[in-house]
């Protein structure tokens, strides 16, 4: 027995056996979600050593797997990021029966969980970036289901995520020369220009952000929320790997400049088109740009204190981040059908007759904004405070742009109370999606009223820090 065999080639032909059950959609769902959680317990359970007793069997157990020359390494420290991966697989697996996305997507995204699962394994972990790529392959027809021609906002997702891969590559290959003769000052430029355009292409830095929104705008909110919740988290985490790998790179103090002056651009410009913005799920596109930012905040307070609290609090970010879109989504896409589209022109009286939804939405973007006694508080004022250390005035325009984003909120949840010029027609909402919206604002709160104990859970794992080494 192998520990890839469980948590990489199970989901992956799991997948393929979904995909030929995709027309029954309640059916693929279940199987999805119950073999997401098994995973996931498997990963808690399963003792980290040579061999496992089963009564009186007693089967060899490896966490090492060699494949075409390369190495797959699931190993104890990883099983915290195991855990929380299909955990939040289960948690956007259970609610597909009461959306009915494209029956693609759970067949499709639990190939994509194994890919990303992979890349968190795979040694030497440059080719996670080939792992990564396949993923955005597959999420294409989750995104623009077979008969549906991709929008802009799809192309430009393909483009720059494809764009954005060899200049990665090219990146790996020259620090691992400069790892074994350094000092080439012109190989240090190339390899530095290298990893900051890549990176740049796949988090959608600017002037390279534009297909999220779009995407946010064209597709269907539930899935292209799931593929903005794991693709950056990807990403950032195998920058994150490259900074622990190359220590020269992590002392470089131009990358923590690099890094702060890119992560502040995020917010500032998240926040004022959110400000401006009359779409909300173009405004969900937006939250999460805003989200990277702090993201990539907290990794330059990280390098340039060495303090591994930022570390930690880059790791807790992530929880009200998929929180927060997993509510937003979740909301936006019960509306499908009952309303025109996601304009605040026709979304006006929404509260009246939705009035769930309407709260779900508006709490799930004031949580990106950071508001107080919301999960997302803690974080940003975390990272603000770090930031205000080093730079008075960095930390008033971070502020400012998570205000941009509360602007926003704040003018989708007056079009919602107003009075609308055309009497709305009432549709009837499953109960369980009401439920579930209820319980996602309830969680936001709690996180954001106990923030010590989300923490301690995450500071308890502390193999969650080293995500892809």
């Amino acid at each position: 027995m192998n520990s890839s065999y469980i948590w990489i080639f199970a989901p992956l032909v799991l997948s393929g056996i979904l995909l030929l059950l995709r027309r029954w959609i309640t059916i693929v769902a279940i199987i999805a979600t119950t073999a997401s959680v098994l995973l996931a317990v498997l990963a808690a359970w399963l003792p980290s050593q040579e061999q496992i007793s089963l009564w009186r069997w007693v089967f060899p157990f490896s966490e090492t797997f060699l494949v075409l020359g390369r190495r797959l390494v699931l190993s104890s420290t990883d099983r915290p990021a195991i855990i929380i991966i299909y955990l939040t697989a289960a948690l956007w697996f259970g609610a597909v029966p009461l959306l009915r996305p494209s029956r693609l997507f759970v067949p499709l995204s639990m190939a994509i969980i194994a890919l990303f699962t992979a890349a968190i394994a795979v040694e030497p972990f440059l080719f996670a970036a080939l792992l990564i790529e396949l993923a955005v392959l597959l999420s294409i027809p989750i995104l623009a289901p077979p008969g549906r021609a991709p929008g802009r906002g799809i192309l430009r997702y393909l483009t720059f995520q494809t764009l954005g891969m060899p200049f990665i590559l090219i990146a790996g290959f020259l620090l691992a020369g400069l790892e074994i003769s350094p000092g080439e000052p012109i190989y240090i430029a190339v390899a530095i220009a290298s990893l900051a355009i890549g990176f740049a292409l796949l988090l959608a830095v600017f002037p390279f952000h534009t297909w999220i929104p779009m995407l946010a705008e064209e597709s269907h909110p539930y899935p292209a929320a799931f593929i903005f919740l794991l693709l950056p988290t990807g990403i950032l985490l195998l920058g994150l790997n490259f900074l622990d790998t190359f220590t020269w790179l992590y002392e470089n103090p131009n990358s923590e400049l690099l890094l702060q002056v890119v992560g502040t651009v995020m917010v500032v410009t998240a926040g004022i088109w959110a400000a401006t913005e009359k779409n909300i799920a173009r405004m969900m596109g937006f939250a999460v740009l805003l989200d990277i930012g702090f993201s990539l905040l907290a990794i330059s307070l990280l390098i340039r204190s060495e303090n591994e609290t930022y570390r930690i609090l880059f790791f807790t970010g992530l929880v009200p981040r998929g929180l927060s879109l997993g509510v937003l989504a979740l909301a936006l896409s019960s509306l499908i059908g009952k309303i025109r589209s996601f304009d605040l022109d026709d979304v006006r009286g929404l509260a009246k007759i939705y009035p769930v939804n309407s709260i779900a939405i508006v709490v799930a973007i004031f949580c990106f904004a950071g508001l107080p006694l919301l999960a997302g508080f803690p974080i940003k004022l975390g990272v603000i405070e770090g930031v205000s250390g080093q730079s008075l005035a960095i930390a008033i325009w971070v502020i400012l742009g998570a205000f941009g984003l509360l602007i926003g909120g704040i003018r989708a949840s007056l079009a919602m109370v107003s009075d609308e010029e055309e009497t709305l027609e009432s549709l009837p909402v499953s109960r369980f999606l009401v439920i579930f919206l209820v319980i996602g604002v309830v969680l936001l709160f709690l996180i954001g009223l106990l923030p010590n104990l989300l923490m301690r859970i995450i500071t308890g794992f502390p193999g969650a820090f080293t995500l892809l080494g």
